[in-house]
């Protein structure tokens, strides 16, 4: 006898304790109809004592399916505190994406008076939770009938990192008579808000009145999660004869929607409820300015598990492209015209159809943005394919796309695709960020794209086109960046946040799942594109290099970065600062090699960089007054080792003279380490170093001492002159410069010269000239105009025919001014006389 209700003729007999375990479950489903089944044993214990009125029982279902839905952790106490029925339910329902939805159900009876909390949490990111608080009254009414009146009293649901308000309303119901008096939840100015009566007469309807409310709540309330719509919906919805022939229409305004977090304009919606065939029909357009929309129309029934709709994108945005590529796209603006098709079960959607779409998009990992014109982009099932598809980057460069993005009913999504580019823009990144590596590429070649979620491969097979150029910060081998190119995110919109303090969603864990990148490259380097090393940081010292040869590399995010080839350098300048003062330009010779056997640090290294000192005076080695004259002196910067540890020797060279007289000047430099300071001399000063004090007087001379404080400065001014052209000409094609170079007279006899050097026609045709001036009364003719023009007949260099002029008396006085030249120039690379003279045979990799 439970309370408030009349004992039985037997009830002293209703005295017991209850402790059983039931494993099968023919019980329920078969002799009491209920559609239960047990996957685990359920288990009941307690007592129950009727003469003292008192009743404690625990049902524990641990593993249950009830009505075609599965259940964990169910428990159903009820208890007899105070002469009051309580009833609490604990339970967790397993939802078909495998999170789980808690319920908590209390109750309190007494004297027809129920008390009920019913609370809810989806457990999720996207945090649906809170509880509903009510009292309802059971009584006769007037007429006889049974009716319950529902007090719904003050209660709060967080949707996300939002509060919403339940405000107090009633709703009363008796035999099939349903009354709704102001159910609202609010936030602000948005609200849901139920009214009216529900009867067999068709004249009364039930309304349901939003006002800018997310439509991705309702589709987190009900579950459905197939696709993903979203929006702030405003509008009306209305429900009539719901106990005999129900009908429902709604006419609903959506601003900002979406279609799998695309953005669509906005959607002016009608829908009603069809009860014969029991679905809604939908008739939608999404309005998106002047220029485009969106025709939606359809049938969605959650009866028979089924949506058909039929959408007509007259140049519609298709940012929902980006969802299926998240991973390596972003900021996509791309538009389309065509029909598609949104068909299937509700649980297996499938998007179908063609579009011809026109826009942008970028490419994440390689900050490249690429433009598409009237390309066809088909959707079949389970398929979004793209052949044949033309991109294009900012200079109107061209790739062509194939390939295809697969899912399964829109999971489960991953993407094959294959690029074949001309010239196209394939990286670029304008500084190094967190990375050790940055630059441009234009590249001609293959890119194919691979993955899923959490993988992706990059497999490159490509040329580097001109102006192409890849910076490396060698002067720091250990910042390796720990940034990844790829994240998975949630693509969810950011939502406005108005929490109070007990809301804690921050205790949610980031779920955001690290990509794995895998980078594999086959670069055929040509001297097109340049390689920078970045040596110094601070004073900017730069490694220019432009060469050939075929480089593979991989890299892993999560492992390492492995360079695998032999690098042959055509030209390239070294931009050397010494002693944060003097910063001299030395220019690459031909032939020298960079060897990669996995880590780029540990390269093999075999380079040699000259820089030219003009008008050094060879009277400052005091070596006899026959060698007085001013010459030209080449120093040598020889590099080997590698780049975690290079090794950097001196040397020089005396190109004008004889050879006697070279050997008279190496004679008087004793080792390596004098020859390193005899160089570091003729960089900073501009001349030789002697023993001699800086007072002593030789011929007449100026002292030593003002002589190098002359030299200096003239080369400070000439370093001056080239900051400033090499930033009024900002050209790759060509080169200008300035020297002024003091004599044994200091500016008495200096030279001025103006130095320029460029490659035309392809870098087929190579000019160095130098054309100057020089104060000395002794000199045949004042005038310099030396110069040296090669064409390359084969592109390689392998054979070139070469102009050049030379003054005579520039360093020693010859019977002519100039000599001139025209010469033919023949190269041939052979390991021994069989390479050399047999044609037939085939040529090893070139090692210049």
């Amino acid at each position: 006898t439970l309370p408030g209700l009349p004992r039985t003729s037997n009830s002293r007999n209703n005295n017991f304790t209850i402790n059983a375990t039931i494993s099968q479950s023919e019980l329920f489903s078969s002799l009491l109809g209920i559609p239960l089944t047990l996957n685990e044993p359920a288990y009941i214990y307690g007592h129950v004592n009727d003469l003292e009125r008192k009743l404690n029982l625990e049902c524990i279902l641990p593993n249950i399916d009830y009505d075609g839905g599965r259940y964990e952790d169910a428990r159903l106490s009820l208890r007899t505190p105070n002469d009051t029925l309580f009833m609490q339910l604990d339970v967790l329902k397993v939802m078909d994406d495998g999170n789980r939805f808690s319920w908590n159900v209390e109750a309190n009876a007494v004297n027809n008076r129920l008390q009920t909390l019913i609370g809810f949490d989806n457990k999720q990111r996207d945090r649906f939770r809170g509880s509903l608080r009510a009292e309802a009254n059971f009584y006769k009414s007037p007429n006889g009938l049974a009716t319950a009146h529902v007090n719904v009293l003050p209660s709060e649901i967080q949707v996300n990192d939002t509060v919403w308000h339940v405000t107090p309303s009633e709703i009363i119901y008796n035999s099939k008579h349903l009354s709704i008096d102001h159910f609202s939840i609010e936030h602000n100015k948005q609200h849901l808000t139920i009214s009216g009566q529900a009867t067999k007469d068709a004249r009364d309807s039930i309304t349901v009145d939003l006002k800018d409310v997310n439509v991705n709540y309702i589709t987190n309330l009900v579950n459905f999660h197939s696709v993903e719509f979203g929006g702030l919906a405003t509008g009306h919805a209305s429900i009539r004869s719901v106990f005999s022939h129900p009908s429902a229409s709604a006419h609903l305004r959506v601003k900002d929607f979406t279609f799998m977090y695309g953005g669509m304009g906005v959607l002016d919606a009608k829908a009603n409820y069809d009860n014969s065939k029991e679905q809604i029909n939908i008739d939608a357009v999404a309005d998106d300015g002047p220029m485009s929309r969106t025709l939606i129309k359809g049938f969605v029934s959650p009866k028979r598990d089924q949506i058909d709709l039929a959408i007509d994108a007259e140049n519609s945005r298709l940012e929902f492209v980006e969802y299926f590529c998240k991973s390596f796209m972003r900021n996509t603006d791309i538009h389309g015209t065509g029909k598609l098709r949104l068909w299937g079960a509700l649980s297996k959607l499938n998007l179908t159809g063609e579009a011809v779409a026109n826009g942008t998009m970028e490419i994440s990992s390689l900050n490249t943005k690429y433009w598409l014109e009237n390309d066809t982009i088909r959707l079949i099932e389970n398929n979004i394919v793209f052949q044949n598809d033309t991109i294009r980057d900012k200079d109107r460069n061209i790739g062509i796309v194939n390939g295809a993005l697969h899912h399964y009913h829109l999971t489960n999504l991953s993407y094959d695709m294959g690029i074949r580019a001309q010239n196209l823009l394939s990286y670029d990144f304008k500084d190094f960020g967190k990375d050790t590596f940055f630059g441009s590429v234009w590249a001609t070649g293959d890119c194919n794209i691979r993955g899923r979620k959490g993988e992706v491969t990059i497999d490159v097979n490509a040329t580097p086109n001109k102006g192409s150029f890849i910076e490396y910060n060698a002067s720091a081998p250990d910042a390796i960046a720990d940034q990844e190119f790829i994240r998975w995110r949630d693509v969810t919109p950011s939502k406005q946040v108005t929490v109070r303090e007990q809301v804690q969603v921050a205790e949610e864990p980031d779920d955001d799942i690290p990509t794995e990148l895998h980078l594999n490259f086959l670069i055929n380097c040509t001297p097109d594109a340049t390689l920078r090393l970045l040596m110094d940081k601070n004073t900017n010292d730069m490694i220019n290099l432009n060469g050939s040869g075929t480089i593979r590399a991989t890299y892993y995010n999560k492992g390492s970065f492995d360079m695998f080839g032999t690098y042959l350098v055509d030209h390239g300048n070294y931009k050397l600062t010494i002693q944060n003062v003097i910063k001299k330009e030395f220019q690459f010779e031909q032939g020298g090699t960079i060897v990669f056997g996995g880590d780029p640090y540990n390269a093999a290294l075999n380079l040699k960089a000259i820089y030219t000192v003009n008008g050094v005076p060879l009277s400052d080695l005091s070596i006899g007054n026959s060698f007085a004259n001013n010459i030209r002196v080449d120093c040598i910067m020889n590099i080997t080792g590698n780049p975690n540890e290079p090794k950097v020797e001196f040397d020089l060279d005396l190109p004008t003279v004889s050879s006697d007289a070279k050997q008279m000047v190496r004679s008087i430099i004793n080792g390596q380490e004098e020859m390193n300071m005899q160089v570091v001399y003729l960089l900073g000063i501009g001349r030789f170093y002697t023993e001699e004090t800086n007072n002593a007087q030789t011929n007449g001379a100026q002292n030593q001492a003002s002589l190098a404080m002359q030299s200096l400065l003239s080369g400070t001014i000439s370093q001056q002159i080239n900051n400033v052209l090499s930033s009024m000409f900002r050209t790759s094609n060509w080169n200008f410069g300035a020297n002024i170079s003091t004599g044994n007279e200091g500016f008495y006899n200096a030279e001025y010269e103006g130095l320029l050097s460029g490659r035309l026609l392809n870098n087929r045709l190579l000019i160095n000239g130098q054309f100057g001036y020089r104060d000395n009364a002794n000199a045949t003719t004042s005038f310099i105009g030396d110069f040296d023009i090669r064409y390359l007949l084969f592109p390689n260099g392998n054979l070139a025919i070469k102009v050049y002029n030379q003054t005579n008396d520039r360093y020693f006085t010859r019977n002519s001014l100039n000599t001139q030249g025209l010469g033919l120039i023949m190269k041939k690379d052979f390991d021994g006389l069989g390479d050399l003279f047999n044609r037939s045979r085939k040529k090893k990799q070139n090692r210049r």
